[in-house]
């Protein structure tokens, strides 16, 4: 048993080292941008769950080779330089700003996702007191290397139309739109790959 295990422990603090000597990874996962939407507080908890949950990095915490600018300090910057770009600009893209906030605070990965637009609406329908509901809900996810200048952006749309059911509210169609663009950017291979 000795024998196996003093030569894993010597490639895990070689492995250790190593990652500890190069320069931590800084990554800028923003809060999600809520466009001209209300969003009860459960859905909005549920989401950045789901975000903060795709950009985590097992071990972080010892190896350090990731660090994390704080969410909303990240949002106040972006949301400063959105502003002043959008009042010079009116035809400014959200994309433009994300490249310029990851040369002012120096992000390796910049990671803005966006909720574009999220609307339920429950109404009785028939006489035998069905109730009928209709959602739609649409995200966006924009990905920003600041070391090679590639930018990735993805959008989803989900629609539900029918007798209410829990798997068509906008709360659940939201969770499933994240999740899509979450797969499709291939976010999590990306931030893997930072690493090198």
């Amino acid at each position: 048993m000795k024998k196996i295990l003093i030569p894993a422990l010597i490639i895990f603090l070689s492995l250790t080292s190593i990652a500890l000597a190069k320069k931590p990874v800084k990554i800028a996962r923003l809060p999600i941008i809520i466009q001209n939407n209300r969003l009860d507080y459960d859905t909005a908890a549920i989401l950045e769950m789901k975000m903060a949950r795709a950009v985590k990095v097992p071990m972080n915490n010892t190896l350090k080779t990731y660090e994390y600018l704080p969410p909303k300090e990240s949002e106040k910057i972006l949301g400063r330089i959105w502003q002043e770009m959008y009042t010079k600009n009116k035809k400014s893209q959200i994309s433009d700003a994300i490249k310029i906030f990851a040369d002012e605070t120096d992000a390796d990965l910049v990671i803005c996702p966006i909720l574009r637009y999220y609307s339920q609406r429950v109404s009785p329908s028939g006489f035998n007191f069905e109730t009928h509901l209709s959602s739609i809900v649409k995200v966006e996810l924009i990905i920003y290397d600041g070391d090679s200048g590639e930018l990735i952006d993805k959008k989803d749309t989900r629609r539900f139309n029918d007798h209410y059911n829990r798997f068509g509210t906008a709360s659940y169609l939201a969770g499933e739109c994240f999740d899509q663009v979450i797969k499709e950017s291939n976010l999590r291979q990306i931030i893997r790959d930072k690493r090198g």
